[in-house]
This record gives structure tokens, sequence and C-alpha cells, in this order.
């Protein structure tokens, strides 16, 4: 769309990189066959979010030059620039997924990426990807935001997901609860409701469909025929990038369907590995890894211990797909979430009729994971009664439904976590002392946050980073102030509690911004206590003289941490750079 010099000439001006990096650049662009601004994210001297504020800059150029004449020096009425700034930033995101599409190298990393930036290009609630799996004539998915399941399977000519699979054609649903095509068992086992939904077909470039891309609830309204079309030039540039991770242009060559990529897609999701998202360098999180990789690859029945927040899910998931079982399910259920009137039903399932209600078999968590594993949080919140068919279940390998007399084969790996100390608890009588010691064969004891304090700088910077790219902004860094105090929080909550800390700070920290003090909410002690103690002290003792000295302060520091480069420290400071101007003029530091 635009020529690789208007693209650099842009960052020059912004001062986002200097006229020796633009040369070698464009030097090396010569030989390696790319452009020079792939070049410069390549070698680090600008960020994706960099390219992409510099492309849509001169998209917008663009735009209002195809919309205003400029000889009859009209102003552009409000009303016309808010759709196209809205259409312009749909369009930003757009760009900028398809550019970090071309940076993933496995399935899983590609998948992961989708899901979590279509919500944000669609307005949307959430996003799912299905796969077909050619062999069982099933629609799976591996990835769902916000879903309670890892993976849901259903047949590949079901729901609104198989219906646009064997059809081949997109679907924008208003009201899906009122078309028949809509499968609201998968509603009841995920407990997210779905109000408004798009679907489209994942297909590759000889035309053949390998999976659906669905978008469900948008934020405000209905979707609209224009979401529609975004999502299929989204869909398509997944089902290309997709092809490019799996090679599937030779294997499906000559093919009337591709049969069975499967076991392909599953190698790809293995490659990424799931213990980076168990973040620390801690001696407990190294231990936590070592045990998972051990125990990964057997049968054998897991038990992890820790507090509400530890990650004991990200562990339970990181065994499973480093399992021989992660081709197949992986269903998770908080017993503690479940009334005590229908766990039995939700563990083993239940026959139409079993009781008031039940209008439909359902085939209960055990059934759902057979052939893969089972996650059983909070168990100690089962009740006694039905800890004993617990107990049955998992030495037996088998469980019988609500209201039916035959027992059913599961083939179930079981992973069981709890908050709580169990051995007290079957001290006191309120837990099985032989669902005890059957559930603890390999235990994995997870930290709170408060006893490896070392691991806080890398889990910032971790969530930094992801909400920081989930908000398009451009923070990059913490100051010290601030990560001194959250080193001394004791952290109740845990990594979850850090995180929407994070997530917080993120949001109030305007872009290319660093994240201080004053973005901190106040149950962190020492917040307010440590804003005044950045206020230099023999002032003439006024309020506005204190303001005015940290106030030039913060922009000498700006301006030494950027080299001196205005334009760069302008936006560290959230100011216009005729804003910054005006200030160092004001507090006599034109000079700096």
């Amino acid at each position: 769309m635009f020529d690789s010099h208007s693209i650099g000439r842009l960052l020059l001006e912004a001062g986002r990189i200097t006229k020796a990096d633009y040369s070698a650049a464009v030097r090396q662009s010569r030989d390696a066959g790319k452009s020079p601004h792939e070049i410069l994210i390549s070698n680090g001297k600008i960020s994706v979010d960099e390219l992409v504020q510099a492309i849509t800059i001169l998209m917008d150029i663009t735009f209002l030059k195809e919309a205003v004449d400029t000889d009859s020096r009209k102003e552009v009425p409000q009303q016309a620039l808010l759709p196209l700034g809205s259409y312009l930033e749909r369009i930003s995101l757009l760009f900028k997924t398809a550019i970090l599409m071309s940076t993933k190298k496995s399935v899983s990393s590609l998948m992961e990426l989708l899901i979590r930036e279509a919500p944000s290009v669609m307005n949307a609630e959430r996003a799912t990807i299905f796969l077909a799996d050619f062999d069982r004539r099933e629609l799976y998915s591996h990835l769902g935001v916000g879903l309670t399941f890892d993976q849901i399977r259903i047949p590949w000519d079901s729901g609104v997901a198989g219906w646009v699979f064997t059809h081949g054609k997109s679907l924008n649903i208003a009201e899906p609860y009122e078309d028949p095509r809509f499968n609201r068992d998968v509603d009841a086992r995920t407990g997210f409701r779905t109000t408004s939904l798009l679907c489209v077909p994942l297909r590759h470039a000889k035309g053949q469909i390998m999976g659906v891309f669905q978008v469900l609830n948008k934020r405000a309204g209905f979707f609209t025929p224009t979401d529609l079309e975004i999502l299929e030039i989204l869909a398509s540039q997944a089902a290309r990038s997709l092809e490019n991770v799996l090679e599937l242009d030779r294997s499906l060559e000559g093919r009337p369907r591709p049969e069975t990529p499967v076991a392909e897609l599953d190698e790809s999701l293995r490659k990424g590995s799931p213990l980076d998202e168990i973040v620390g360098a801690s001696q407990a999180i190294e231990e936590i890894h070592s045990l998972t990789r051990r125990v990964a690859p057997t049968d054998t029945t897991v038990l992890i211990q820790g507090e509400s927040g530890t990650g004991k899910e990200l562990v339970a998931r990181a065994i499973h797909a480093l399992s021989g079982r992660a081709a197949g399910p992986m269903i998770t259920l908080n017993c503690a979430a479940v009334p005590s009137e229908l766990i039995e039903s939700e563990l083993f399932g239940h026959k139409r009729g079993a009781f008031t209600g039940a209008t439909r078999d359902h085939e209960g968590v055990f059934r759902s994971a057979h052939g893969g594993t089972l996650f059983l949080d909070e168990i100690e919140a089962t009740p006694p009664a039905m800890q004993v068919k617990l107990l049955r279940a998992i030495q037996m390998g088998e469980v019988r439904p609500v209201g039916d007399n035959v027992a059913q084969h599961v083939d179930v790996r079981l992973i069981a976590a709890t908050n709580q100390d169990l051995v007290k608890l079957t001290a006191q009588g309120k837990f099985r002392e032989d669902l005890f010691y059957r559930i603890h064969v390999f235990p994995i004891v997870i930290p709170p946050l408060r006893e490896r304090a070392d691991d806080i700088p890398i889990l910032v910077k971790h969530f930094l980073d992801k909400y920081a790219q989930q908000a398009d902004k451009d923070i990059r860094a913490m100051d010290p102030a601030a990560l001194k105090l959250l080193m001394r929080y004791p952290w109740p909550g845990n990594i979850r509690e850090l995180e929407n800390e994070i997530e917080r700070a993120v949001v109030l920290t305007p872009p290319g911004g660093t994240i201080s003090v004053r973005s901190l909410s106040s149950r962190i002690p020492g917040s307010l206590e440590q804003i005044v103690e950045e206020i230099p002290t023999g002032n003439p003792g006024t309020l506005k003289h204190a303001v005015d000295d940290l106030e030039k302060k913060m922009i000498v520091d700006a301006l030494q941490s950027c080299s001196g480069n205005r334009s760069l420290a302008a936006k560290r400071l959230g100011l216009s750079r005729q804003g910054l101007l005006n200030k160092l003029h004001k507090f006599g530091l034109n000079n700096h």
C-alpha cells in the first residue's frame, strides 16, 4: 500500500530511528530480499506497534486526501472523521495481527495470537478456532478465550460451526438461541452465554476447508456485514499462515480433501513449550518445571496444591500438553462451583428423564475427557457421599450416569487441585482418607508469590508485555520505585492479583509512558507515601513550587533516558512535542 521510503521518512521524522539505522536497513534489505522496515523490526530498531502506527498515519493521510478537495480549503466535518477514525483503527489492528502472524513458527503460538487479537479487531468478547479432525469427522478446539474447557469436540456436521464447515459459507447470527443450527450444549458446558456470533470458514489455497473461525458477543449492538467482511479477511490471513506453519501445500497436493492433518497439528501444538506459561526463575519454579516434565509422559494421577491464584491450572495444562494424551481433550471442572445436588450429574452424566429438568442425555466430564485428561479443581469441595463414587470411578475406570443401570468404561488421566490442607481435612473427617491416598500419588506444591518475590519482576515484565500488546500501547518499562513497592507487597491473591494490578496500570498509563507509582492501586501500601518522597525538598514550601520541581525532574530524566530525543521524551511523558517544548522554555531547559 505504501512504499518503504514513505514509511522510513515518517519513522525518521518521528524520531523512532536514526538516519544511520535506516541506511543500514536499506543496505541489508537488498541482500536479504526484504523491505527495510522488516529489517528494522528484526534488528530491534523498531517494534511492530511503531510500524503499525506509522502505516496508520499514512493511511489517515491517504484517506483524507481522497475524501477532501485540498484546493477548497474546507475543513473536514467532525462527523466524517469519527467513522473514518474507527475504520482506520480496525484496519490498523488487522494489519498488526497480520504482521504478528507472519512471525509465528508453531500452530499453538499462531492460534494463541489469533484468539487473543481477534476480539480487539472485532470488538467482541470471545474468539474460538475449530480445526477439523478428518479421521473422526469432528471439529475440535484446542484454544478458546474465556472458555472453561481447553478442548471442545463436536461432530463436524452439527451446530453453527458444523454448518459453516460443511457448507463453506459464513454466518452472522444476531439471536443464536432462536437459530435451530445453534448448539446450546456448548454454552451449557462452558458456562458462557452466546448472544451474537460470527462464524467463517478457514479455507486454504486449494479451496478446501480446514476449520472455522468464530467470534462471539459484540460488545455494543450486533455484528454488521462489515464485521463479517473483516473477519473473513482475518480468517483468510489465518488460513494462509496456518498453511505456512504446517507446510500443507505439499501434503494436500492432488487430494480432493485433506485426509488427516491432525497428527501434524498436534505435533506442532507440542512444539511450543507449555512450560513457558509457568513464568519465573526461582528455585521453586524450576522445581515445578522439572516435576512437570517428569510426570507428564506417564498416566500417574497428580495432585497440585497451592493457594488461589498461584497458577494450578497452568501446571495442569502443561502436564496435559506434554503428555501422550495431548491430542485428546482436557476437561476442567471446578467442584466448588457446582451445586451439591448437580455434582453427580456433572461428573458422571445423566440419562434423559433421570430427574426434573433432564430433558436430554448428558455425558458428564469423565466421559467428555475420554482419551484425554480430566482436571478437577478444588476437589476438597466434593460432598462426602460423592467422594465414594469418585474413588470408584478413578479406581475402576468406569462411571454410571444418573438414571442408567449400565456402567460405562472411561479412559481418563486425572489431575486434581486444591487450595486447602487435605491432610488436615482428612484428619477432621471432612475428606475421605482412601480418596486422599488415591489422588496423592504425585504431589506438586506451588508456593505463594510472597515466598518467591524474586519472580515478581519477571512476572511484571510478562504481564506488561501481554497487556500493552492487547491495549496497543508502547509501554516497555516500570519505574523502579513502583517495582520496589510491588516486591514489598505480600500478594494475598498471588499471581492473579498481580496480573490484575498490571492490567490496571497499563490502562492508566499513556502510550509511550512508564508505569509509575501513580498507576498503582491504593491497596498497594506505600503508593501515596512514595509519591510524596519523589517531590524534592528544600523548596520555598508552596505546592506549586513542589509540583514544578517534580515536573522539571521528570522532564530531565526523560530526556536523559531518551538520549536527548525530544519526540521520544514527549511520548514517554504523555505530552505532545510542542507541549514538551513549551515546558522546556518555561523551566529554562532549552539546552537539554
